[in-house]
């Protein structure tokens, strides 16, 4: 493939996040490879290098994107939600409604290992959390116990969904994650 300038750097970054995450959803996380980025853009790998350092750059740069929509769906459930376990159990079902309609999305935001962790990627995170955790303060009589309850919350969250998703949640019973995790939530918010 003949070099090509027929993009800035940005715009080719912008180009490479969009096909690295259609390929995820399409295809699965195992498709994010830098050549198959590389053609979906009409690029050689060699460019693609020259705008991410490695795949695990482009992997947190599509996990970005996915934190800061979930952040911007967590914001929407606060302005909307007055009462505390009303929003908790909100937060509980978005993260849900994420895992189920962007299965793919979801695992390699949750369930892939990266890598790559910037000042980008960790605000991204905080941007998730920090709201968790304001949903947890009027549950708690400290900001640390806010925070812990907020990380008991999304580590239960997180295991129903990577169990389910690995397909080793039903032993014998056929329970569905908005039970479980229904169950959870009448224990932990009494």
């Amino acid at each position: 493939m003949a070099r090509r300038k027929d993009h800035t750097r940005e715009e080719l970054t912008r180009l490479a996040i969009k096909a690295g995450r259609e390929l995820v959803v399409e295809k699965g996380s195992a498709a994010l490879t830098a050549r198959n980025v590389a053609q979906a853009i009409g690029y050689t790998p060699g460019t693609l290098y020259n705008v991410f350092e490695n795949i695990d750059a482009l992997v947190a740069a599509i996990n970005i994107e996915s934190m800061q929509w979930f952040a911007e769906k967590l914001r929407h459930i606060a302005a909307q939600s007055d009462a505390t376990h009303a929003r908790v159990r909100k937060i509980a079902q978005a993260y849900l409604d994420f895992h189920k309609e962007e299965p793919q999305l979801w695992a390699l935001l949750f369930a892939v290992p990266v890598n790559h962790h910037s000042d980008a990627y960790h605000e991204a995170i905080h941007q998730i959390f920090d709201q968790v955790t304001e949903a947890m303060q009027a549950l708690s009589e400290s900001p640390a116990v806010a925070r812990q309850k907020a990380k008991v919350l999304w580590s239960t969250l997180h295991g129903i969904c990577l169990l389910e998703q690995s397909g080793k949640l039903n032993v014998r019973e056929a329970d569905t994650p908005e039970e479980l995790v229904g169950q959870f939530l009448d224990q932990f918010l009494k």
